[in-house]
């Protein structure tokens, strides 16, 4: 990863976060430029799905070998820093005797509170540019916060700190995604591949990467070896049927869609997808059903317009939480 591609990253950034993908669809971080392509039907009679939340960021494990470049092992308190309150960037920023900057700041992420988690991982960086975790962690968390650019600096710092981390460079590829910088994500996912091919989450990145890019039969493709690679990333599975979609592959994408329901029903947009999926494949009362779980499951805006045109409701009988038909 040189210095100078790493400036044309951050140069190359938009700070857009979300973008609209294929009418009543949503995949994870890709842009389509029509949004009812392949779907046939009018724009009034398909309403578009927002972009859904992002895929999630892979674990932190302080502890783990990776991210040991430097031979730090992740977190290690800052000399003279516990208990104390130093200024500058530091201000107004408590630790307790025995706390650290980046324990304090992975307390916060834990919790959602990734304002804070900034402050005091910011100060930790501050402290100690030469550690993977912390800059990591950093990365995550500005990412979260919906500062792009800046997430971009500190993920490729880390990755620059640990030339075998994987989970640096999945992690810099979807924020590149997002960013709409999709040839450097494409970049940065096959540096992630060629060390470990066998990830399923690097080949996901790779096919958002490539289907922002309009490159779809090479994201299909992608996505498949993402599936392939571990069946059980929900994810991978809702995008490669997003893309099948987007090639009006209807029937074939039903059963990755379905597959993604199944792992985690929780998911809105995967159930307003699958939906989409039934709708266009003739099958319309699994389609309302689909629909009304999206609505109970929340997280896909456009799930409640797309069951009243089919003239459903969530109060229909055979609707049920948690992504399964109810039997007679």
């Amino acid at each position: 990863m040189s210095t100078s591609r790493t400036g044309q990253w951050i140069v190359g950034c938009c700070g857009a976060a979300i973008v609209v993908a294929a009418a009543g669809v949503v995949i994870v971080g890709v842009q389509s430029k029509d949004r009812n392509a392949g779907h046939g039907g009018s724009a009034s009679e398909l309403v578009p799905a927002k972009f859904g939340p992002a895929e999630p960021a892979v674990p932190v494990n302080p502890s783990s070998q990776e991210g040991t470049a430097g031979g730090t092992l992740g977190p290690v308190p800052i000399t003279g820093t516990e208990g104390q309150l130093p200024g500058g960037v530091t201000e107004n920023l408590v630790l307790q005797k025995g706390e650290t900057f980046y324990g304090k700041g992975e307390g916060f992420f834990k919790d959602g509170d990734y304002a804070w988690a900034t402050r005091y991982l910011r100060a930790e960086v501050d402290g100690h540019p030469d550690r993977f975790y912390p800059a990591y962690l950093l990365g995550l968390s500005l990412w979260k916060e919906g500062k792009l650019d800046e997430a971009i600096t500190s993920l490729t710092s880390a990755a620059s700190l640990d030339s075998g981390s994987v989970k640096a460079r999945v992690n810099l590829g979807r924020v590149l995604n997002d960013a709409g910088s999709y040839e450097e994500a494409l970049e940065v996912a096959d540096e992630a591949i060629s060390l470990d091919p066998e990830s399923s989450p690097a080949h996901n990145v790779r096919g958002r990467a490539l289907l922002n890019l309009g490159r779809k039969d090479e994201g299909v493709e992608a996505f498949k070896t993402a599936v392939e690679k571990d069946a059980a990333n929900a994810y991978a599975q809702n995008n490669l049927g997003y893309a099948l979609i987007g090639q009006g592959r209807f029937a074939e994408a039903v059963p990755y869609l379905e597959e993604a329901v199944r792992l985690d029903p929780a998911v809105g947009f995967f159930q307003n997808n699958l939906g989409m999926a039934y709708e266009r494949t003739g099958q319309t009362d699994k389609a309302k059903e689909a629909y009304g779980r999206a609505v109970k499951a929340g997280g896909s805006d456009h799930a409640g317009p797309n069951l009243a045109r089919l003239g459903g409701t969530v109060d229909d009988e055979n609707i049920t939480e948690g992504g399964q038909e109810s039997s007679n």
